[in-house]
């Protein structure tokens, strides 16, 4: 294909080859076959990009491999999507499925699906609604799980950390079988190393160490040790092996 045609699409089978272009579409199953610059990129059939992928806006509402890395204004993904490299992005939206080898830094994330990040996920805001596994730390100036599925982060830092029970524990009748799916079933909480902030409060969360300066311990949750600067309250259906004021 000519570099110097600035829209490609597929609708049965074929491949794309790497150049710039304003606009790709694939909505039957093909190929990029290199490196693409694009200002939009859409998916809804079954795609593969074999290089590194920039683009203003990727719409993922099929399924699509990365062989490398994406960089993007805007991420949204409805279908499933599988990056072997990382991601870098201002804002990234998932209500599908998002596996992601490497790192994920975005200004903006919302999380209504499924998330696995191999490595670090660093933005300004996160928020989740779905289940997710993060390898590395989690990091965001705001921090806001609606529990809904398995969540686990090796570590959690922000500034602002609220995590509450979401979907059937929240309404007690089962309201998000989808998000269960979406997320590996299992039984919905969240469990990490360490969590780290100014502003805390947690509810169905298994950590070794909780640190702040105002925290709260709400019911569900099994803490090994609690720090804190200012204020702490504990439910009476939470557990703390450990308190201390520093």
């Amino acid at each position: 294909m000519n570099d110097k045609r600035k829209r490609a699409s597929i609708s049965g089978a074929g491949v794309i080859s790497e150049g710039t272009y304003d606009r790709v579409s694939i909505s039957g199953a093909g190929k990029i076959s290199g490196d693409i610059h694009a200002e939009e990129l859409r998916i809804s059939g079954a795609g593969k990009a074999e290089g590194r992928v920039e683009a203003t806006k990727i719409v993922v509402s099929g399924s699509v491999s990365f062989a490398d890395d994406v960089i993007a204004d805007e991420m949204h993904v409805s279908g499933s999507a599988h990056v072997d490299g990382r991601i870098t992005a201002k804002e990234l939206k998932s209500s599908g499925s998002l596996k992601v080898a490497k790192d994920i830094a975005s200004d903006y994330i919302k999380i209504s699906g499924s998330l696995r990040a191999g490595a670090d996920v660093e933005t300004e805001i996160f928020r989740a609604s779905g289940g997710f596994h993060i390898d590395g730390l989690l990091s965001a100036d705001k921090i806001e799980i609606r529990i809904g599925g398995r969540c686990e982060a090796r570590e959690i830092g922000g500034e602002q950390i609220d995590i509450r029970r979401g979907g059937w524990r929240e309404k007690g009748i089962i309201l998000d079988g989808l998000i269960k799916l979406f997320s590996g079933g299992g039984t919905p909480g969240l469990q990490t190393t360490q969590i780290e902030g100014d502003e805390i409060y947690l509810e169905d969360t298994v950590a070794d160490v909780v640190r702040g300066k105002r925290i709260e311990i709400g019911p569900g949750c099994k803490i090994a040790m609690v720090e804190y600067h200012e204020s702490l309250k504990v439910h009476p259906d939470a557990k703390i092996d450990k308190q201390v004021k520093v």
